[in-house]
């Protein structure tokens, strides 16, 4: 069996997706029992379709969460945030039937009383307005403090939905990519055996050029060092670009547009890259099928 044509066939990503049919996927289980390059290549495919759901997954923001139960804990229950300009409505309104029950009052005292409990009345009201007042200023100057919070929990949620949307969309680009077949997965492995299990996936795109990269198993760098990938053209190797490791090494990275490659391959270069490979740095390589 050629194992690379295999490989580069598309059963393996068919596997993965769902697609394939009971006859490929007996061949392909057969296949993986017997060449440990196709077990490893489908192992890469399905933890690249990991990664892809991985980067749709959508966690639910903690921080607004937070502060609810932040809320409720202090306040109970019964409190409600003021919304928009109505936090000043219910207190006058208060205030008034308050205001209104003790000038009825007052008229009802001066009736059947003497002028002096009338006076009583009037400074027992006048402390009660002034206690009420106090009471409402400093609920008003709470209340503005927890929305204003509440703003900027809501500023940062949104923009983290928007980071989120940008990678969805990424990650819908990318799928699409790897549907299209007109693309063609380059699985590069070990290129030697000092470095073992190494592994990297190019998926390229003969017609528009386009070059996508994914890091299955490479080393960390030093600081001052960086990987870059090359194809291979016409025996010529040709600077497709240095590439992130890190948390960005997780995802897809987008490499310079290539033209009629037969090969790709990746070395460590020095910080920036270097105009040529250093072919006795090189960690992964691997043929374009035909």
């Amino acid at each position: 069996m050629d194992v690379q044509r295999y490989i580069s066939s598309g059963i393996i990503e068919s596997y993965v997706a769902g697609l394939a049919t009971d006859q490929e996927v007996r061949e392909l289980i057969a296949a993986m029992a017997q060449y440990p390059e196709i077990k490893a290549a489908a192992d890469a495919a399905q933890l690249d379709m990991e990664r892809y759901i991985q980067m749709q997954a959508v966690p639910p923001p903690a921080i607004v969460k937070d502060r609810i139960f932040q809320i409720v804990d202090n306040e109970g229950v019964e409190t409600a945030v003021p919304v928009s300009g109505s936090s000043s409505s219910a207190p006058a309104s208060l205030y008034e039937d308050a205001y209104a029950d003790e000038e009825k009052s007052a008229r009802v005292i001066s009736a059947a009383r003497k002028w002096q409990w009338v006076a009583a009345a009037a400074i027992a009201g006048l402390i009660t307005s002034v206690a009420f007042n106090v009471t409402y200023l400093n609920s008003s100057k709470e209340w503005k403090g927890k929305y204003e919070a509440l703003l900027v929990d809501q500023t940062k949620v949104l923009a983290q939905s928007e980071v989120y949307q940008t990678k969805m969309k990424q990650s819908d680009d990318m799928l699409a990519m790897m549907r299209n077949p007109d693309v063609k997965a380059v699985r590069m492995f070990t290129a030697s055996k000092d470095r073992p299990n190494l592994l990297a996936t190019v998926f390229w795109n003969p017609k528009t050029k386009d070059v996508m990269l994914t890091v299955n198993n490479l080393p960390e760098p030093s600081a001052d060092q960086q990987y870059q990938l090359w194809a291979i053209v016409n025996g010529v190797p040709v600077d497709a670009g240095v590439f992130e490791m890190g948390d960005t090494a997780k995802g897809f990275q987008k490499m310079k547009a290539i033209e009629g490659a037969q090969m790709f391959a990746v070395t460590l270069e020095k910080k920036g890259g270097s105009p040529t490979p250093t072919l006795t740095a090189m960690y992964v390589a691997g043929k374009v099928s035909s």
